[in-house]
């Protein structure tokens, strides 16, 4: 027995062993690779070649600061709004992406040296009237969520009277609703828009909007990375590689005045705080800045989801009784549409009808496109609620209304769907619910849903506390429902056994 114990005890310590060298053998591969965060499609800082390869001025300038540190790199493509929480919650070590210094980002995460400067600029259609952006008073102006566009958009809007922003997730959707004609001008980073645009006449930058801001690194707060980072962009400008990285993008070679030429200090935070897990996740000062842009975002996420809830079941209900009772016809289309629209993802459709169908002359809002594309959805999974339900009640119910002599308006007024929606009030409560939380989708239409509004002020004040407020008023809004839909379950289940 003494022998087993012995073995066992062996094999015990040998597994741990391997398990220890195993976990240090990964860690230290780990600490070889840094992970880099981006948003692919920031042409041209970091964007797919016709091959799918990543390529671009920070694409070429992080992989060879790594080989200069003997480490290689892992490319994530996360979009611009995501990177903060990213970088401050170590998913990634770096971020990248024309990001703009700015002292607000300062308070919550690092940046190594700048190494290009740049200003906005105004994107229009080539055959637009405005000329400047003094001629976008009472229009709608497109930017990039959370970036310096957002920023100097925002804090001009009344200046300007911009009559809307919307919030796109990158370049590409927000040059598409610029070309379709919903917005009537796009303010992003004027290096990116002077690329994108020289093989594209029917746009046009026609103004460089002075903010001077620089771009670099981004890193989690105090991260010792940034001081190796910065170090060696140090040696690559006197090297002369950065400004090499210039002409081989922008075709000349930056002036010795700009950081891209000359050496700058490491940029420093004016408080020189460590933030702790509240600092970072529960930051008291940028919850209440933020607050009133969340309320503004969860008005209209009520707003999409109520309008979405009561129009999915009339439509549902009539898609039900469509199916169950019209011609063979009617209900062979009514089962098509139920099956076609449960199997379609929501975001899917979200981008159809919003981006797709103004080419067929059918232009819809941010607002009316969510609310058009949540209607369809909600009415196909509640018209098979309904039909559940009022398969559920007894034949005999159908042939008492018949016997009574009962029009068949008034059988089912009276007799069937009273009982059918009790019993399908738990399903229906359940999938408004999903209805609500599905709104958050439609941030992707630049709509100023609670998602949208978080997202945007994360990435400003670059601290994940607005995302982690969102998080809590969704549950504050949402939880009292599900705890109703579990009191209904039970309260029907004790009924059925009185």
């Amino acid at each position: 027995m003494s022998y087993l114990k012995l073995i066992s005890k062996f094999f015990l310590i040998s597994i741990v062993a391997l398990l220890s060298i195993a976990q240090s053998y990964g860690q230290d591969s780990d600490n070889q690779v840094i992970s880099v965060g981006a948003n692919i499609g920031n042409v041209p800082w970091e964007f797919q070649d016709t091959k799918g390869q990543l390529i671009g001025f920070e694409i070429d300038l992080v992989h060879k600061i790594a080989s200069q540190l003997g480490k290689e790199v892992d490319i994530v493509n996360i979009p611009f709004s995501g990177l903060f929480s990213a970088v401050q919650s170590n998913r990634i070590d770096i971020a990248i992406s024309s990001i703009t210094i700015t002292d607000e980002r300062l308070k919550s995460v690092s940046f190594a040296q700048p190494y290009y400067d740049s200003d906005q600029s105004l994107t229009i259609r080539s055959d637009s009237s405005v000329k400047t952006v003094d001629d976008l008073r009472g229009k709608i102006v497109a930017v990039d969520t959370g970036s310096t566009g957002d920023i100097w958009t925002s804090e001009n809007q009344q200046k300007y009277g911009f009559k809307e922003i919307r919030r796109y997730e990158g370049i590409t959707p927000a040059v598409l609703d610029l070309e379709i004609g919903r917005t009537d001008g796009y303010i992003s980073d004027i290096p990116a828009m002077q690329y994108y645009t020289k093989d594209k006449p029917n746009l046009e930058v026609i103004e460089r909007i002075k903010t001077g801001g620089s771009y670099s690194m981004m890193f989690s707060k105090h991260n010792e990375l940034a001081v190796e980072v910065n170090e060696v962009i140090t040696s690559l400008k006197r090297a002369g590689y950065i400004n090499d990285l210039h002409e081989k993008w922008f075709g000349t070679r930056a002036e010795a005045s700009t950081s891209t030429a000359k050496t700058t200090a490491m940029p420093g935070s004016k408080e020189g705080v460590i933030l702790n897990f509240v600092d970072t996740f529960l930051n008291k000062e940028v919850l209440l800045t933020t607050l009133p842009m969340l309320m503004l975002g969860l008005k209209t996420t009520i707003q999409l989801g109520f309008i979405s809830i009561v129009l999915g079941l009339i439509l549902g209900l009539a898609l039900a009784l469509l199916r169950l009772y019209a011609p063979y016809v009617v209900g062979f289309l009514a089962k098509a549409y139920i099956d076609i629209f449960r199997s379609i993802p929501l975001l899917v459709l979200l981008i159809i009808i919003f981006y797709a169908l103004p080419f067929v002359g059918i232009n819809l809002s941010p607002f009316y496109a969510a609310a058009t594309a949540l209607v369809i959805v909600s009415g196909a999974y509640t018209a098979e609620i309904f039909r559940a339900g009022i398969e559920a009640i007894p034949k005999g119910q159908f042939e008492a209304s018949q016997a009574l002599g009962l029009s068949y308006r008034h059988m089912m007024i009276d007799v069937v769907l009273p009982q059918a929606v009790k019993i399908v009030i738990p399903p229906l409560t359940n999938n408004s619910i999903n209805v609500i939380k599905d709104t958050a989708l439609a941030s992707v239409v630049a709509m100023p849903d609670l998602l949208k509004q978080a997202t945007q002020a994360q990435a400003i004040a670059a601290n994940p506390t607005p995302l982690i407020a969102a998080a809590g008023i969704y549950l504050a809004l949402l939880l009292p429902l599900v705890l109703y839909v579990s009191h209904l379950e039970k309260k029907y289940r004790l009924r059925e056994y009185a």
